[in-house]
């Protein structure tokens, strides 16, 4: 699933973003308010963390413009202790839940998931849950790749690049961009790290004849073919 967390925290944000992600969570973060709202528009987020302290438009704010722009997807407040008018304010305007700072990940992923069932249909087709480039087809509450009436598993990090491939279809994608989206920022230049995984992927999703449906730019990255 796929999360997006505002906190204007560095540290609290990459401590959010590593545990989630060892949870299996897809963790994007934002800095600020604007930055949350754009980056909203270009990915269907599940669950948004929204800190509620932040400078220039604070969380509440922010929640007001997501529910005013028709963001229908889980909104956690996170809220610091004596916070009690925020989180009444939050939960009248279109919060779904609250958690208090310093949160323990456990308790966290707990309210997530609680958030995801009541937000998400039980049905895994979801307006912006599929997407669909060429005769790729992902589902992303299932996780679960298909090429026709193939069925195709991958590991975690092969999904997050192939989801990063068919959201930016016939787009030449550098290495880094690519590392940064599978290695959650820890790329290091020179590694193959990207070479290997996409390796790995045409084996999976090409056919036995014909080109390879992710092509490598030279010198520039990878684009998919869809």
């Amino acid at each position: 699933m796929r999360l997006l967390s505002v906190e204007d925290q560095e540290e609290l944000g990459r401590f959010f973003k590593a545990g989630l992600a060892r949870e299996g969570f897809v963790v994007d973060m934002a800095r600020d308010g604007l930055q949350a709202l754009a980056m909203v528009e270009d990915v269907a987020y599940d669950v948004i963390l929204l800190d509620v302290m932040m400078p220039g438009m604070n969380g509440i704010s922010v929640l007001k413009q997501l529910r005013a722009n028709g963001y229908k997807g889980g909104i956690l407040l996170v809220t610091c202790k004596g916070q009690e008018d925020d989180k009444l304010e939050g939960l009248d305007t279109g919060a779904d839940d609250y958690i208090v700072k310093p949160a323990r990940l456990r308790e966290l992923v707990s309210r997530i998931r609680a958030v995801m069932r009541r937000t998400m249909p039980s049905e895994s087709v979801k307006e912006g849950s599929i997407l669909k480039a060429g005769p790729i087809e992902m589902d992303l509450l299932r996780r679960e790749v298909r090429r026709g009436a193939r069925v195709i598993a991958l590991t975690k990090k092969e999904f997050d690049l192939l989801e990063y491939l068919v959201r930016h279809p016939r787009q030449v994608m550098s290495q880094t961009a690519l590392a940064q989206r599978i290695t959650q920022n820890d790329f290091l230049s020179g590694t193959n790290v990207v070479e290997f995984h996409i390796k790995n992927l045409r084996k999976k999703l090409d056919l036995k004849s014909g080109p390879s449906i992710i092509r490598t730019v030279r010198g520039c990255g990878y684009t998919l073919d869809a």
